[in-house]
């Protein structure tokens, strides 16, 4: 969950130096997509087909073509196949949409073959028909990769710009509406994954923040027991942990101070307050060891 969370915030880090630079405005809107265009041979051929789709995606806003920590990459890829006793060239294109990480977006396919009908058995191929071959198979790569990869950074945008609005959101503790803008996102993007396991913390949060919320209304009655039982089960990653520790703090605190200011009298039946803040740190423990075992199983389920 961790390496999700990472990849699915990792330009949100980008929109906040946006941020201190230029202002709210400024970091409402989604960082461009960093996308390198690469030969997968590094052939001339290979880079023909390179130049021609930088030429065509150049001018998009929502991109920067750049080789330095990009977030996607487009690798084109050109094989040559000849036939010397049949006369005939085939040529294959591809141009694969990528992230840095491995995950493949979409795979462009172009193939061109030609015959040289002119041609002895085994005599060498016609140089100028196996250039037009391959000088078609590169215009297709260009024509037919550059719709796919608009439309992939169309998908991408609108996720980042969904996923920015949800992060604030839930720092000022709306988780509902967190939720709300990560729910329409779908599998066409590659965050999917990372989306849902962050719909999953916001929901966790917005339990946490109800418990410590009631934790903090049982303590101004003077219920400290079952203030410390509820923030007690508020777990140690939760944004809430640290506040719910200091609740459970103060609650002792104030318990002991009550059992300190109490005048000695004669022994009472019943548990005193005393035993009852042991009580409660037992059952603290009893808590922890729960929740130690809960989050294993946890992890053990996400493993599977």
């Amino acid at each position: 969950m961790a390496n999700n969370r990472v990849r699915c915030l990792r330009f949100l880090s980008a929109a906040l130096t946006a941020l201190v630079t230029f202002g709210v405005t400024a970091a409402l809107a989604a960082p461009p997509v960093r996308i390198a265009i690469v030969p997968g041979g590094g052939s001339g051929q290979e880079q023909s087909a390179v130049d021609g789709i930088t030429a065509g995606l150049e001018a998009n806003s929502s991109i920067t073509l750049s080789t330095v920590n990009p977030d996607w990459y487009v690798v084109c890829n050109i094989i040559e196949q000849t036939d010397q006793v049949g006369g005939t060239v085939k040529v294959n294109g591809t141009v694969t949409i990528k992230t840095v990480d491995g995950q493949v977006l979409n795979t462009i396919a172009v193939q061109t073959n030609k015959s040289d009908f002119s041609l002895q058995p085994g005599a060498p191929l016609n140089k100028a028909l196996v250039n037009q071959a391959v000088q078609e198979v590169i215009a297709g790569m260009t024509q037919r990769a550059i719709p796919p990869i608009v439309s992939a950074v169309d998908i991408e945008i609108a996720t980042r710009d969904r996923i920015i609005q949800a992060q604030q959101l839930a720092d000022k503790e709306q988780y509902d509406e967190a939720i709300q803008q990560l729910l329409p996102i779908t599998p066409d993007t590659p965050h999917f994954k990372a989306v849902r396991a962050l719909i999953s913390e916001f929901q966790s949060e917005k339990e946490a923040l109800e418990r410590i919320r009631q934790a903090e209304g049982l303590k101004k009655k003077g219920q400290y027991s079952p203030a410390i039982r509820v923030a007690g089960s508020i777990g140690p990653k939760s944004r809430y942990a640290p506040r719910a520790k200091d609740l459970i703090a103060a609650c002792k605190a104030a318990m002991r101070s009550m059992a300190a200011k109490r005048p000695a009298v004669k022994p009472t039946t019943g548990t005193s307050t005393a035993a009852q803040v042991k009580a409660l740190e037992a059952q603290e423990k009893a808590l922890e060891q729960q929740r130690k075992a809960l989050e294993q199983q946890k992890q053990a389920l996400k493993a599977k």
